[in-house]
């Protein structure tokens, strides 16, 4: 079987996160049991927002070491010695070892991270500190009629939907579309739009908005890419270095509609947890109860800016 690359940096990531992602599960399931009001539309993101005290996002920062001699590993024994948590209190909810020799530092607060920030620039010889911006949430709006450009959608969005954008700033009200899906019904597509936090929490909330002559769902969309060609995450099919499509019901290098099992009517076989050694392989890759797929939505998510 031939592995991408990028899956083999992901297995290393995965081991990583693995008590993170079973203490979010954690608390979805506390918070869906509070929640009295089962008709107001909740997402992945609403919910953990919801939480008193949890941030799905953190505040970051990359730290490398001056002419990239060294590795992350050895780059992150100086970044340890220079913060020194132990001695002197400094609170870092995360630390991980990324591409270039670069270590990346979260924390709950800019403050705290501010704080990291100056102990390292005072006391890590050599070592290079700069902010990560997060990244505003996503959301989609199902099944917009077309043909409607980018700046008519936009638009609309505003004038029909005032509630929505009401005492915000420019800034704030700022809404990018990303890209658009295609659906069963050619005349529609799915519309993939980037927001601020509020507007995000405001459209989520409400559900559902109206759009030249028609009221349209809105929900949250994750930001996770996943390749239609390989089927791996982190990358889409433009970028795909593998040599042949692979097939999102057995895992074999050929597409769905060409699969024997498919057409027999057999189980399918996630090829992502297949590569993992998970037991829970009878799902297709594209599965939203993908086991894999979920540790990487808490990855993408984990820079996006949703409170």
């Amino acid at each position: 079987m031939v592995v991408s690359r990028t899956q083999i940096t992901l297995d290393e990531k995965l081991d990583g996160i693995a008590d993170d992602v079973a203490s979010t599960k954690a608390t979805l399931s506390e918070v869906a049991k509070q929640d009295k009001q089962p008709s107001e539309p909740r997402s992945y993101a609403s919910v953990t927002a919801a939480k008193t005290g949890y941030r799905p996002a953190l505040h970051s920062m990359a730290v490398t070491l001056e002419g990239n001699q060294e590795t992350a590993d050895e780059v992150l024994e100086r970044v340890k010695k220079a913060v020194d948590a132990r001695g002197t209190g400094l609170k870092i909810n995360k630390v991980r070892k990324a591409k270039n020799q670069t270590v990346i530092l979260g924390c709950d607060t800019r403050e705290e991270l501010n704080k990291v920030k100056q102990r390292i620039e005072s006391q890590g010889e050599g070592l290079i500190v700069s902010n990560m911006k997060n990244k505003n949430p996503l959301v989609i709006l199902k099944d917009v009629f077309l043909p409607s450009d980018d700046e008519d959608i936009t638009r609309a969005l505003h004038i029909q939907n005032e509630e929505i954008f009401r005492d915000l700033s420019q800034e704030d009200r700022e809404t990018t579309i990303k890209f658009k899906k295609r659906t069963r019904n050619p005349k529609t597509a799915h519309v993939i739009i980037q927001v601020g936090p509020v507007v995000w929490r405001r459209m989520t909330e409400a559900g559902a908005l109206y759009l030249d002559l028609q009221r349209v769902r809105v929900e949250d969309q994750s930001p996770l890419i996943q390749c239609t060609k390989c089927l791996a995450f982190g990358h889409g099919r433009k970028f795909c270095t593998e040599g042949a499509d692979r097939c999102s019901h057995c895992g074999g290098p050929h597409l769905r509609e060409k699969c024997a099992d498919f057409m027999a009517g057999n189980e399918p076989r996630c090829c992502n947890c297949s590569h993992s050694r998970l037991q829970n392989t009878e799902h297709n890759a594209f599965s939203a109860d993908c086991p894999v797929r979920k540790k990487w939505d808490y990855l993408a998510r984990a820079t996006t800016m949703y409170v």
